[in-house]
């Protein structure tokens, strides 16, 4: 797969800052503009999810009215929300003075809890439905420690007209988190489609060396998955998912064929090397669960 080598492209707004256009209704700037008001007492939590996709691929693009965050803290971070006028949804809050709502995915329990459990697993193998939970929580978990403080400006016609300081899940975090998505047996036909689209561009922009990089602390158990998976949907299966991007109604994905989807098992190449050791189980990362960027006082 051919990379850009000007990729990421420079921003004139500082080195960890990301420019992203609004949309015609706005509703970027105002997801940007309500992330900018949460209350500085929240517990931590990293952007992932669309939006996080959008400030990794450096452009706005299938923007929604929700956008999502994981914590290791939900409950509190909830209650907190609520306080300040939130209200209550099935997965989050709606964030009714800016027209957008959050959803917020629990990433409490440590990487090396997460792989204590998948080890303990071996001598009673888990069923289909308890290793994708297992997957999602250690995918989550992994994006929380791993996020990198970033400034998000959203600009229009050349103005910021908002902007944000806050952790965002790296972009091989993100195609973790979009191939298990994908594969998902309730997700439906137009998510799944999407997540398949996401995570291409995501390997097509950044490169599977990037992607890999990205991933090498993480969890072999986790590792091991997110290949199975990538191979599922990208190699052994390249031509069901192209079906299924022809068959999503969304612009873009016509363009993409099976021997496109395809270029993107050279991640699992990549991450081959990384399945070798394990870099104790994201000790490293879990260790330090209180050294937080200085920007995340910004929100």
């Amino acid at each position: 797969m051919r990379v850009d080598p000007a990729w990421p492209p420079p921003s004139r707004h500082g080195e960890r800052s990301v420019a992203i256009a609004n949309d015609r209704h706005s509703i970027v700037r105002r997801s940007v503009e309500s992330l900018a008001d949460m209350p500085e007492e929240l517990p931590r939590a990293a952007l992932v999810g669309g939006l996080a996709v959008m400030v990794r691929l450096y452009e706005s693009h299938r923007v929604t009215t929700d956008f999502d965050e994981v914590t290791d803290a939900r409950d509190t971070m909830i209650d907190l929300l609520l306080a300040r006028g939130a209200v209550r949804t099935a997965n989050g809050v709606s964030l009714p003075d800016f027209g957008v709502q959050l959803d917020l995915i629990d990433a409490a329990m440590t990487l090396k809890e997460l792989a204590s459990i998948a080890e303990a697993a071996a001598a009673e193998p888990l069923t289909d439905l308890e290793r994708g939970a297992l997957q999602l929580a250690l995918v989550c978990r992994y994006a929380l420690e791993t996020a990198t403080a970033t400034e998000i400006l959203v600009v229009d016609r050349e103005a910021i007209v908002a902007r944000v300081a806050l952790p965002v899940a790296l972009a091989g975090s993100l195609v973790a988190m979009k191939v298990h998505a994908a594969l998902q047996p309730s997700r439906k036909p137009d998510k799944a489609a999407g997540d398949i689209y996401d995570a291409f561009r995501l390997v097509r922009a950044w490169g599977p060396s990037i992607i890999a990089d990205d991933l090498s602390h993480a969890p072999v158990v986790m590792l091991r998955e997110v290949a199975r998976q990538t191979t599922a949907l990208y190699v052994e299966g390249s031509e069901r998912s192209a079906r299924r991007l022809r068959g999503a109604s969304m612009p873009g994905v016509h363009a993409v064929d099976a021997d496109d989807l395809e270029a993107v098992g050279e991640v699992v190449r990549a991450i081959e090397p990384f399945l070798e050791w394990d870099p104790g189980t994201g000790a490293q990362l879990d260790e330090q669960p209180d050294e937080q960027p200085d920007e995340q006082e910004d929100r």
